[in-house]
């Protein structure tokens, strides 16, 4: 039995289980000869060589009377690296959310975790609309909509909620200041017709985080460019805890805010 691993032991089996974590899949499924598993990995008998001997120094293959095959122990490393991996995913889809929440003080801890599953929305280069259109989207499908928003509101987004107010939904919604007077300067049609309806309530506070939106059943949260203003990113999850959340945070905001309509 070994002893306990070095810690050089350890970088070298991290390094070899991200740079072949493809083995594992392969010999996993079925156990396979050097040539057949050559073919399935795409690399040259050399380079097939070099892993197997690898593995068998670190007893993650075993020689079977029909090829080579995973043991216990590379099974289970096997599973650690795709659960890493799998981990390293979603870290990085996540990013944009991780970057919106950790550049604000909260009066309302949030647990990132909440927004596992979050559909999260990016700016493209030939669709940088993406993030409102998910937006837009999801206010089709609600019958509410309560929310804080921080930035210059964009046409597209004054015409869709403008219908929907006029349909009777109840808005309820905190807008930095600059956003109340644009929306009252620019959008002045628009704006009297709509703030004369009982279903609308709006607040102004000097700043806000990020935008924030609550639907019949999810939460989203919505970051913006410093430059262009922008919606650059939407995080959006039903998952109950973080509409809790956003709940919360809503009503802290709301409450240190004076009522426009």
């Amino acid at each position: 039995m070994k002893g306990a691993p070095s810690e050089d032991d350890l970088q070298d089996d991290l390094l070899e289980l991200v740079r072949r974590h493809e083995v594992f899949d392969v010999l996993a499924a079925e156990t396979l000869e050097k040539p057949e598993l050559a073919a399935a990995l795409e690399v040259s008998p050399a380079t097939t060589h070099r892993i197997l001997a690898s593995f068998r120094d670190k007893e993650w293959i075993t020689r079977t009377d029909s090829g080579y095959a995973l043991t216990p122990l590379g099974a289970r490393m096997g599973r650690a690296v795709e659960t890493y991996r799998a981990a390293v995913v979603e870290t990085r889809r996540l990013a944009p959310l991780y970057e919106t929440l950790s550049a604000a003080t909260l009066p309302v801890a949030v647990d990132v975790h909440w927004f596992a599953d979050a559909t999260v929305t990016v700016v493209e280069p030939r669709d940088p609309y993406r993030p409102l259109n998910r937006f837009i989207d999801l206010l089709e499908d609600t019958s509410s909509l309560r929310g804080c928003d921080t930035t210059s509101v964009a046409p597209t987004y004054v015409d869709d909620i403008h219908e929907r107010i006029l349909d009777g939904m109840p808005v309820d919604i905190v807008f930095e200041t600059p956003v109340i007077d644009r929306l009252a300067s620019e959008y002045t049609d628009l704006a009297d017709d709509a703030f004369q309806r009982e279903n609308l309530r709006l607040w102004a506070r000097d700043e806000l985080p990020f935008g924030l939106a609550l639907f019949d059943d999810r939460v989203g949260i919505g970051g913006y460019d410093a430059e262009s203003g922008i919606l650059s990113v939407f995080a959006d999850t039903d998952d109950p805890d973080a509409y809790a959340w956003g709940e919360q945070l809503f009503e802290e905001y709301r409450s240190a805010a004076d009522r426009v309509v």
